[in-house]
């Protein structure tokens, strides 16, 4: 009978979390894709650097530490050496010998480290690469994106704040349509998020100032009730339908989430720079921020190539 009872509940459960529409841990896997062969971002704020047995497992390490893109030296007998490196082509005088052996370990990441993960990825300068035919450069955004006034929130992805005022749905449409890149109002249901987020609201009013521009106060972001759809009051939905009862971070702010009469049909969340979240009626007008998405899987790493940049700095005589 308790075995039953208990078989009973899971598929009661599992009816449940699927009405809910809970993300698994099979629901989007994230896939770093080969962006730049025989060269490497720098790694001056790298979030780690190890010496790792293999590309999986330097991923790995990637996915643990939240990194969005990483360097990785395959090894090989074409790829031990970095023929960009001039000390191979002639004897390095005495000046840079004394000058490199004052610098750390960690201040020379290319020579000691096979594996480097990093906070960001490139942006369409690639500015921060450099030629090295020990490294390749993948990227969970695969190329980066046309749009250029975006923004990299570390460990977190990038991000696109609009202060043009638009309704809620005017908002949203704006980001899941853009032929600029591929997103949607920006996922906040955890603490890290959060937070992050409402640091970086504070960071760009602190830049707008000086120029002029109009502060963010409050920001259209993925959280939406609406009554035709939701099973219940606290039942808000993200862009991507997973309702906010799958997570477990709140971060509601005093009053909120508010259910009033001009509220009963829709209520659509906004983030705060304090960190909060307010729910407002989705008719009003508000600056918004939208998230781009990672690129698609679309294989191994070693067959990404539809990924990798062909771009004017990308280097491929390494390989010959």
């Amino acid at each position: 009978m308790a075995i039953i009872s208990l078989l009973i509940y899971n598929l009661l459960m599992g009816l449940t979390m699927g009405s809910l529409n809970c993300p698994t841990g099979k629901s989007n896997p994230l896939q770093f894709h080969l962006v730049r062969q025989c060269q490497r971002a720098a790694a001056d704020e790298a979030l780690a650097l190890e010496n790792t047995s293999s590309l999986e497992d330097c991923v790995s390490l990637a996915h643990e530490k939240r990194g969005l893109a990483l360097n990785y030296a395959p090894g090989g007998a074409k790829r031990r050496k970095n023929i960009y490196d001039q000390r191979f082509f002639g004897k390095e005088n005495h000046k840079q010998q004394h000058l490199r052996s004052r610098l750390s370990v960690f201040e020379q990441p290319g020579e000691f480290f096979n594996c480097h993960v990093l906070q960001c990825p490139q942006n369409n300068t690639f500015s921060g690469m450099v030629n090295d035919s020990r490294f390749d450069y993948y990227s969970l955004y695969g190329r980066p994106t046309a749009i250029r006034n975006y923004s990299c929130v570390p460990e977190v992805g990038l991000f696109v704040v609009y202060t043009q005022p638009s309704v809620y749905l005017n908002a949203s449409l704006a980001c899941s349509n853009s032929s600029e890149f591929t997103g949607s109002l920006a996922h906040i249901a955890s603490e890290y998020r959060t937070t992050s987020l409402a640091q970086w609201l504070l960071e760009f009013n602190r830049k707008s100032q000086p120029r002029g521009e109009s502060n963010v106060f409050l920001a259209y972001v993925g959280l939406v009730y609406n009554s035709s759809t939701s099973l219940s009051r606290l039942d808000f939905r993200n862009s991507q339908r997973e309702s906010l009862q799958c997570f477990l971070y709140r971060a509601w702010d005093a009053g909120h989430p508010r259910f009033g009469r001009e509220l009963s049909n829709a209520s659509c969340v906004a983030l705060t720079p304090q960190g909060t979240w307010q729910t407002l009626n989705c008719d009003r007008e508000l600056p918004y921020i939208c998230e781009i998405h990672t690129a698609r899987p679309t294989g191994t790493w070693e067959n990404s190539d539809s990924e990798l940049d062909i771009g004017p700095n990308a280097v491929f005589e390494c390989n010959d």
